[in-house]
């Protein structure tokens, strides 16, 4: 079938059919101590295990490797969370993922641990009764049994319950090339939050005297205990758009020149986090394309990549129905490698080899010195609009601040910039595109928007969409 061209002022081509997938440059296989690159790589039976016939299968990705869904943060009783460990990962099991990152707050999950239920973080909040607490406990009741479950009463007869830390209760959930977990940790402070993802001992938060400080004293904390340990790691930077009574939000300009920080999160699934701008805030997509410009044309840094994560703290269905819940299911990453396991999924997420999605998802994806090409999964019914985004050469690098009724700069707001930054380079209708660089982009990422809603939204008539990381062209 011909290729059919649509002309717009660079070229994009829908693709009637697409070549087989080539494994990508960068393939973190090539060159891995963890892989034996001595024998060419045998084909994986993932049915090895009964029980695996109960956990998704990957999709295939091409040249043996497979497309890995999950999600990079979540809360358990942990710290805020509304619901024990188990019952956290059993739900990401039951929903088709293959691996979950549980990121409580300042804490990683070991040691000794009980909870009162009648006192979980979410019971009795001003204006919502009874969220959680023993309903809770009952429902960790109905799914584990009870001999699993341990409990005591204290010398005031109160019920507590002993949380698992994680290396007790993951045999419950892990099977190789199924499912993992993955030790994770919310750096936390009262105005900026970050995960680290596979860290192996707790990072306390260092406060810095500026945002920009701090985040960059909390990143080379974790690549120091990367370094230390031997152990693959990553931290991200969380909801810059999220505001607290300590802290406004964060601003474009508070980390666009942090050196070591590549990742953050474009879209989370919390209803506080303003993913698509708000009172005084710009859109995170909007805040990505200012800081990748400036960071790649001004600052000579690398590419920041953006994550989709749930950020869930609430898993029950005991919410008023005006209230919407910080619940899990509404965004991920899907990573591409031969292998389920934490360095796999670190050396994907290093190399750009991953997208983010809130419901979208692709068969396909290929970059190349020539362009970006990609396929969608489609559903019945469903229109897809591709939107291939990125910053040319000779934009305008000016700026203004914000200024408030008087005439003075408001800080605590992202500046102004030129609509030069972050243009719509070309669109398409569709289920496959591609993109041909023109040698005059800065960086071309794609975004892709559903026809369906979200069925969990974080706000009311959300589309699914998927984003797909920044790419740097060749020099011309």
């Amino acid at each position: 079938m011909l290729h059919k061209m649509l002309y717009c002022s660079v070229f994009l081509i829908v693709l009637g059919g697409l070549d087989s997938v080539q494994a990508h440059p960068s393939d973190q296989s090539k060159g891995d101590p963890s892989h034996d690159n001595s024998q060419p790589h045998l084909p994986m039976d993932y049915d090895f295990h009964d029980s695996s016939r109960a956990y998704p299968a990957p999709l295939p990705a091409g040249d043996g490797h497979f497309w890995w869904k999950g999600n990079l943060h979540t809360h358990t009783l942990w710290s805020d969370g509304d619901q024990f460990p188990e019952v956290v990962a059993k739900w990401y099991v039951e929903h088709g993922y293959h691996f979950l990152a549980i990121s409580d707050h300042n804490i990683i999950q070991e040691g000794e641990k009980w909870v009162n239920p009648k006192k979980s973080y979410y019971t009795n909040r001003p204006g919502i009764q009874n969220a959680g607490g023993m309903a809770v406990y009952e429902r960790y009741q109905k799914q584990f049994d009870k001999q699993w479950i341990e409990t005591r009463l204290t010398s005031n007869n109160v019920l507590e319950i002993r949380l698992k830390p994680l290396n007790e209760f993951r045999h419950l959930f892990e099977i190789p090339g199924r499912f993992m977990l993955v030790q994770s940790e919310e750096l936390t402070s009262a105005g900026i939050h970050l995960n680290a993802t596979n860290i192996k001992e707790l990072s306390p938060f260092q406060e810095g005297k500026t945002p920009e400080q701090t985040i960059s004293l909390n990143i080379d904390a974790i690549y120091e205990q990367r370094k230390r340990t031997g152990r693959p790691m990553v931290p991200h930077l969380n909801h810059p758009n999220f505001p607290t009574s300590i802290q406004h939000a964060l601003t474009a300009e508070d980390f666009m020149a942090v050196e070591n920080l590549a990742f953050f999160e474009v879209y989370n699934g919390h209803p506080d986090a303003y993913n698509f701008g708000g009172p005084d805030r710009i859109s995170l997509e909007r805040m990505w394309d200012i800081i990748l410009t400036k960071r790649l044309a001004e600052l000579n840094l690398g590419i920041l990549f953006g994550l989709a994560v749930d950020d869930a703290h609430q898993y029950g269905n005991y919410w008023p129905e005006d209230h919407i819940a910080i619940a899990p299911g509404r965004g991920w990453i899907v990573y591409r490698s031969r292998y389920l396991t934490p360095e796999s999924l670190i050396h994907a997420m290093e190399a750009g080899e991953f997208y983010a999605s809130t419901g979208v998802t692709l068969q396909h994806l290929k970059t190349s010195n020539g362009g970006i090409e990609l396929e969608i999964k489609p559903e019945e019914n469903t229109k897809y609009t591709i939107e291939f985004i990125g910053t040319r050469r000779g934009y305008d690098p000016s700026s203004e601040p914000i200024l408030d009724a008087e005439g003075n700069p408001r800080a605590e707001l992202t500046k102004r910039y030129s609509d030069d930054i972050g243009q719509v380079l070309a669109t398409a209708q569709g289920t496959r595109a591609r993109y041909e660089f023109q040698g005059d982009e800065i960086y071309v990422r794609a975004r892709i928007t559903s026809s369906n809603l979200h069925p969990n939204p974080y706000i009311p008539n959300e589309r699914q969409k998927a984003w797909i990381q920044p790419v740097v062209p060749p020099a011309p």
